[in-house]
């Protein structure tokens, strides 16, 4: 006989037991149920970023290991602590990238990435944010943010770089982190969002098997990227994401893609999984240059196919793209 169908009274002879009637155990059943919904609602909230982050530290390789140089940069943290970023100046007059890594990893995991820009004749500005990597302290949704903005915010204030002449780009979680960054930092300039979400709250729904109410109360409006690019208006806009992505979905990409209005912008559809760079290096190398407009003779994609074009064309709504260089 379980709790809910039998109650304990105290009389003459003692503890003794009486059964509850049917509407008393469903009143009772339906007062525990929103207590422990409740509780675990509030243990989850309270590891939120614990479970939505998933640092590596330390670091296996840097930029240096592959022979080309870079500055070593220390940035300020949400409360202090020491944030470690990688910046390595490009010719003077081109872009520099600000690359934002997703909520696993560490810098290590980029360096492949920034060779790309590397043979794109761009600088680069790479960050682990809080409790990646070198990085101090712990990640969260809230730091991610602030260590983005620290480093927006070195290349302006300390490098002389003009703002329109930064290229953010953000892969995954950092997509959101760059959608909330343009918000903060609103000057036009190029904008890349590899594999990117419309909201975190219907990246989760997604993939997770959780009533709606819970992402909802969990998450909230935490990193809304279409909400934080309605008002931003990019020189341009390129958007890259795989159909067979099975964490970020496809169609949130393309919705994103969809709703963004503000400007020129471009669509390229990758191969293969989560950010497979392998697969796809040709392909974001062709696609940059073309977004920006660079002139360099870019690698092959490893896996070309006779539309390999048309997924990197161009969708400019009507507009063309600003001159980059």
């Amino acid at each position: 006989m379980s709790v809910f169908s039998k109650g304990f009274y105290l009389g003459r002879r003692g503890l003794q037991e009486r059964r509850l009637s049917p509407g008393r155990q469903l009143l009772r059943l339906l007062w525990v149920i929103p207590l422990l919904l409740g509780a675990t609602m509030g243990l989850a909230y309270f590891f939120r970023d614990r479970l939505i982050f998933h640092p590596v530290k330390g670091l296996e390789m840097t930029i240096k290991d592959t022979g080309w140089d870079f500055e070593e940069v220390w940035l300020t943290g949400l409360r202090g602590e020491r944030v470690n970023a990688w910046y390595a100046p490009g010719p003077p007059g081109r872009y520099t990238a600000l690359l934002l890594h997703g909520n696993g990893g560490n810098l290590t995991d980029m360096v492949g990435r920034i060779l790309s820009y590397h043979r794109l004749q761009l600088g680069v500005m790479a960050i682990d944010y809080q409790g990646f990597g070198l990085s101090e302290g712990r990640p969260s949704l809230e730091s991610a943010v602030q260590n983005a903005v620290a480093a927006w915010d070195f290349l302006v204030e300390k490098k002389k770089i003009p703002p329109e002449k930064i290229v953010v780009h953000g892969f995954s979680l950092g997509g959101g982190v760059a959608g909330q960054l343009v918000s903060l930092r609103p000057t036009p300039h190029p904008l890349v969002l590899d594999s990117t979400f419309t909201s975190l709250e219907e990246a989760a729904q997604a993939i997770l098997p959780t009533p709606g109410l819970v992402t909802r109360v969990l998450l909230g409006s935490a990193y809304d990227t279409r909400a934080a690019l309605r008002n931003y208006k990019a020189t341009m806009a390129i958007f890259l994401h795989s159909p067979e992505d099975k964490v970020v979905r496809y169609k949130l990409g393309r919705a994103l893609y969809d709703s963004y209005q503000n400007g020129p912008k471009m669509w390229v559809d990758l191969y293969g999984g989560h950010m497979d760079y392998i697969d796809n290096q040709g392909l974001y190398e062709k696609a940059l240059a073309k977004g920006l407009e660079l002139t360099f003779a870019p690698i092959p994609a490893k896996r070309e196919t006779a539309n390999s074009d048309q997924a990197a064309s161009n969708e400019v709504g009507g507009a063309s793209p600003t001159q980059a260089d």
